[in-house]
């Protein structure tokens, strides 16, 4: 089956992300590209993006396709774990233990039930820090979505 073509496709720069509690992390950074997240050893946070959403477009409501993230991980123990798609605060996908580290680069996850988008799109993506001892840093340089007719 083929996967539907997008009507519109919405992308976010890096630096529209929130990260959940900052007790976890050392000195996030904004770049002239990217968000940098260095997180404490040991922990685990959640980072959120606001992804801009045109619900409503040539009279029809959008459905949501997938959502794409573009980041690396600057060390083996620093993991991408689980990532969640919103539509508000309902959330319409999960995909949990993605597990996924290194220079990933561009990602899509699918949001498998195409729902109508009631009000804007949000990620959150679950970031596990290791122990080992080295820097346990994360780069964003953007996230976005495929909106469906």
């Amino acid at each position: 089956m083929m996967a539907p073509k997008p009507a519109q496709a919405v992308w976010i720069h890096g630096h529209g992300m929130q990260i959940e509690d900052t007790h976890t992390t050392i000195q996030p950074k904004r770049s002239g590209f990217c968000f940098y997240v260095e997180g404490k050893s040991g922990t685990s946070n959640w980072l959120h993006i606001d992804i801009p959403t045109p619900a409503v477009s040539a009279d029809h409501r959008m459905r949501v396709g997938s959502v794409m993230l573009i980041f690396r991980t600057l060390s083996a123990d620093t993991i991408v774990r689980d990532v969640h798609v919103y539509d508000g605060d309902v959330k319409i996908a999960e995909h949990n233990n993605v597990n996924l580290t290194g220079d990933v680069g561009w990602v899509r996850f699918d949001v498998p039930t195409h729902p109508e988008a009631q009000s804007r799109i949000g990620i959150a993506i679950g970031v596990s820090f290791g122990v080992e001892p080295m820097v346990h840093g994360i780069t964003f340089t953007a996230a976005g979505c495929d909106f469906l007719p």
